[in-house]
């Protein structure tokens, strides 16, 4: 395939591609056909016309633009496979030259940009040594005994952590405004699931009661409420306290866990796994402060479409969220205290940051050859899932092999993550 492959500045790879006479009329061929299927003809069934009769009837300019939308992907493809190019974000394209007998298509792509690693062995941050005591085992089973256990009505006043049932209506300056009002919610007290101020007062409310909050919302707020006093009818239908669950053998055994019989087993369990809790936090937060350091003394120019690549995906992912919790944009925000700027400028900030840790240590794995994960490094992974998860070696491959390249890149990232670890301080 001809083409012509031009370096441009700020990482960016510039393509123009001449398709050959052929190809191009094979694709308008193939593109009148499609279009002339849907035409109706008078006396004839939908796409049985003579093709003479259909010409007239099919506009070129559709015929050109079917054509390009059918061999662009390809085009693409090919590029990207011949040339080897790796895209980090969606190519521009232009149609340079176009005419019945001549197409020639023009890709910028967006790759990777160079990165000057600065030093990234050797670095003293401060790895935190972990321990877990007698009373936060208690405290862990405490909690357990709590979450296991079940709500029940309580006669008398509500305290922080009892539940009420509750309709509520907010009104601004006498006027009821959007996601300000529900009924039959169920509120633990204590749980700052509201804004300052609105759970305190509900403390000491009982069953059959009527309490008028008053609040005034955060200036860090949406823009028609930010800093605004607002006042909620709240009307408590119900109080309710949980009654922990009791501590017995019985207890041990619901819970299910594997090898764990008697009390002693069921406290030893939860000391493993808040050791393993920390250790794990420890990890994140050295590791987070190695790349931050790694980073900092590294060169990067990144390309805007890279961090609007990743801005648009996490926008994705966020908004999904969203609508499997049940709340619109709108109340999320009301309830963190956002604007919809904040929350783009966050997300934003967030994308940015990503891109830049991901391409500083893949840098770092280029440069200590651990960037190729090796078909028995992907089966030996995905034995210890097998194994994890109680699955076959074949259930976890056709689970996973549809997205086997972002499992090789995971792999690929936890080497270089255990590189990092185990070469600096």
């Amino acid at each position: 395939m001809s083409r012509t492959v031009n370096k441009l500045p700020n990482a960016h790879v510039e393509v123009i591609c001449p398709v050959d006479e052929k190809t191009w009329k094979d694709a308008q061929e193939a593109a009148f056909k499609k279009l002339a299927a849907n035409i109706q003809i008078p006396g004839f069934r939908k796409g049985k016309a003579p093709e003479n009769m259909v010409r007239g009837k099919v506009n070129q300019g559709q015929v050109l633009d079917e054509a390009i939308n059918a061999i662009l992907p390809k085009l693409y493809k090919a590029i990207l496979e011949e040339d080897k190019i790796e895209p980090y974000a969606q190519p521009k394209v232009d149609v340079t030259k176009i005419s019945d007998t001549e197409l020639e298509v023009k890709f910028t792509i967006t790759v990777a940009p160079e990165v000057k690693l600065g030093k990234y062995k050797g670095l003293e941050i401060g790895k935190t040594d972990v321990s877990v005591n007698d009373d936060e085992v208690e405290e862990a089973i405490k909690r357990l005994l709590e979450n296991s256990g079940t709500l029940i009505v309580k006669e008398g006043k509500a305290e922080k952590g009892d539940t009420v049932v509750l309709d509520f209506k907010g009104t601004v300056d006498g006027k009821e405004f959007e996601g300000g009002s529900a009924e039959n919610y169920e509120l633990v007290l204590g749980s700052n699931a509201f804004i300052p101020g609105f759970e305190d007062q509900l403390v000491g409310s009982e069953a059959g009661s009527h309490v008028d909050v008053k609040v005034k919302f955060p200036e860090q707020y949406t823009e028609e409420l930010k800093g605004k006093d607002a006042v909620f009818a709240c009307d408590i239908h119900e109080v309710k306290s949980r009654k922990p669950a009791t501590l017995d053998e019985e207890f041990v055994k619901d819970q299910g866990i594997k090898g764990v019989e008697t009390i002693d087993q069921l406290k030893e369990h939860q000391k493993q796994s808040l050791l393993t809790s920390k250790e794990a936090n420890a990890k994140s937060e050295y590791f987070n402060k190695l790349i931050e350091a790694i980073v900092k003394d590294s060169k990067i120019e990144l390309p805007e479409e890279i961090v609007d690549s990743q801005f648009a995906s996490r926008k994705e992912e966020f908004e999904q969220r969203m609508q499997q919790s049940g709340l619109n944009k709108e109340q999320y925000l009301q309830i963190i205290g956002q604007t919809e700027d904040d929350l783009n400028k966050q997300l934003r900030e967030n994308a940015t940051r990503e891109v830049t840790n991901y391409l500083v240590l893949e840098a770092v794995g280029k440069e200590e050859k651990l960037n190729v994960v090796t078909d028995e490094e992907v089966e030996f992974e995905m034995s210890k899932l097998a194994e994890q998860y109680g699955m076959t070696l074949d259930q976890v491959k056709n689970a996973l092999n549809p997205n086997i390249g972002q499992f090789k890149n995971q792999l690929m990232m936890g080497k270089i993550e255990k590189f990092l670890i185990e070469n600096n301080k």
